[in-house]
């Protein structure tokens, strides 16, 4: 029995839904696949496109490469191809420097970089 903005809510409702993710995910970022327009939103297990149901198969996981990955990690991820340096693990699982790369914008895969 949340009481709710029925009305014109449009695009300002983001402000409003500070308590209400269910009704309207935060935009993280727009979706870098080609031609998709969709935007990137926090699910359950990763960032996924908002295009999904229309066949978008974007997504980051949230845990990659032993690091649970952050709103703004994954908006750098998108926004600039890469982070900063960070502690992960590697593909051997052990922990190494290094900076996670946006490999395929298509599908968000991803690897490592020295």
């Amino acid at each position: 029995a949340a009481g709710g903005a029925a009305g014109g809510a449009g695009r300002t409702a983001q402000a409003h839904a500070a308590g209400s993710a269910a009704e309207a995910p935060r935009v993280i970022a727009a979706c870098p696949r080609p031609g998709c327009g969709g935007s990137i939103f926090m699910g359950r297990r990763g960032y996924g496109c908002s295009h999904y149901k229309s066949g978008c198969s974007f997504v980051i996981w949230k845990t990659s490469f032993g690091k649970t990955l952050t709103d703004a990690t994954v908006r750098t991820l998108i926004e600039k191809g890469k982070t900063s340096k960070l502690k992960l693990n590697d593909a051997n699982g052990n922990e190494t420097s290094a900076r996670i790369v946006l490999k395929d914008p298509a599908t968000g895969a991803l690897e490592l970089e020295p």
